[in-house]
């Protein structure tokens, strides 16, 4: 449970600062990618552990985001091959699908594939993932400044007010933000 608020979301938002820049990044060593993934796995975790604690509102918390999503191929993605990557995948057959915010950051929390995308070699334009339960039927692909803009979002987001009422088929109160 986070009590505070403002010092996660002000870490979101340097978070959100250093993912923009890497839009621009020229070169990619292990260590930048290894620092791409820990930005993004952090930033997201953090999202999701104040979504989880209602420290932002609602209409946040109902946000949805359209990724691209490409099927599984013929062959099952496996532990022995998910590392193949795309091709276990059909990535001329996308389509879109919107998720919200905290089932994007559950596909990344739980990813079995992550797959930075730097069509040139320099500019990181976004991300490949599929979670640990989606990776044998599909593979959903976010563009960074997506990214970028839903931890902006949520570390701007404060709450004014909150709505309780208690929920008899769960036995626990239900919190509305607002």
């Amino acid at each position: 449970m986070i009590f505070e608020s403002a010092l996660w979301k002000d870490e979101i938002l340097k978070i959100a600062d250093k993912l923009e820049r890497r839009y621009n990044q020229k070169r990619w060593t292990k260590r930048s990618f290894f620092l791409l993934e820990k930005e993004i796995f952090l930033g997201l975790f953090s999202v999701r552990k104040l979504m989880e604690s209602n420290k932002v509102t609602s209409l946040v918390k109902q946000q949805k985001i359209e990724l691209a999503v490409y099927p599984a191929g013929d062959k099952p993605v496996t532990l022995f091959n998910q590392h193949k990557f795309p091709e276990p995948y059909n990535l001329y057959a996308g389509e879109k699908e919107s998720l919200s915010y905290l089932d994007i950051c559950n596909q990344f929390i739980h990813s079995s594939i992550f797959a930075p995308f730097t069509p040139t070699g320099e500019n990181l334009v976004g991300i490949y993932m599929a979670s640990d339960r989606t990776k044998s039927k599909k593979l959903y692909y976010i563009t960074l400044i997506k990214i970028v803009e839903m931890l902006r979002t949520v570390g701007n987001d404060y709450p004014s007010k909150l709505e309780l009422h208690f929920n008899e088929k769960k036995k626990d109160f239900v919190v509305k933000s607002v």
